[in-house]
């Protein structure tokens, strides 16, 4: 192969890296964070004997202010096994797979995440494990609630006042999600927030409520609270 030919090459691949990792892809981050008790409430399949008490991670992901989901975009890297064990105990607090508390069974979670969403970010699979992780510990969301009154009591509470409870402590708005069960309860289940593309400044998300018709219930599964980790 001549040395034109593997120049020619060599600038092809920089030139794919570069668009890669173009940080103008998406406006900003979006970190999800579930409500266990709601998604085992709501999600068939069933949940493992006993899941936090706490806000975990559902996603985290990149958007961009009026355009389409970002997901599943190609790339070159896989999330390997030395970043996983390299966050391991992490991982396992603040992003478990609710349905089982099998470690290696759980791998497949976080490679499907990074498949999904990570694989839109302009970062490496350990920048986007280490940021997921970051922000879910940057703010207890369930004490935020629990000081605004806003108990895991099984209680429905209305949807302008847990905003507002959230915009208060953490001066900007986010979005929360809410799932209905079979018998068409419905539940608080994810809280948004919203990343700056950095991934460093929170943002206002777009203080909205979706799925939220009904004033959402706030689940308590009947195990003893469980501390926020730290």
């Amino acid at each position: 192969m001549s040395k034109f030919v593997l120049i020619f090459l060599f600038l092809g691949f920089l030139n794919c890296e570069a668009q890669y990792f173009n940080p103008n892809s998406y406006d900003y981050l979006e970190l999800a964070l579930k409500w266990p008790n709601s998604y085992c409430l709501t999600h068939d399949g069933g949940c493992r004997d006993i899941v936090p008490q706490y806000f975990t991670i559902s996603s985290l992901r990149p958007r961009k202010r009026g355009g389409p989901d970002m997901q599943n975009c190609p790339t070159p890297l896989n999330l390997q096994d030395t970043t996983i064990e390299a966050n391991k105990n992490d991982l396992l607090k603040f992003w478990p797979d609710l349905r089982t508390d099998n470690y290696i069974e759980s791998k497949s979670l976080w490679r499907d995440q990074w498949r999904r969403f990570g694989s839109c970010y302009s970062m490496l699979p350990n920048d986007y494990i280490v940021y997921a992780i970051n922000g879910r510990k940057r703010n207890d969301l369930k004490k935020i609630l629990t000081s605004a009154g806003i108990v895991a009591s099984g209680n429905p509470y209305p949807t302008r006042r847990i905003l507002q409870a959230f915009r208060k402590a953490l001066g900007v708005n986010v979005d929360i999600v809410c799932e209905p069960d079979r018998s068409g309860n419905v539940y608080l289940a994810e809280v948004h927030q919203c990343v700056d593309v950095a991934g460093t400044t929170p943002i206002d998300c777009y203080n909205i409520a979706r799925g939220c018709d009904d004033d959402p219930i706030f689940p308590y599964m009947g195990f003893q609270p469980d501390k926020d980790p730290k």
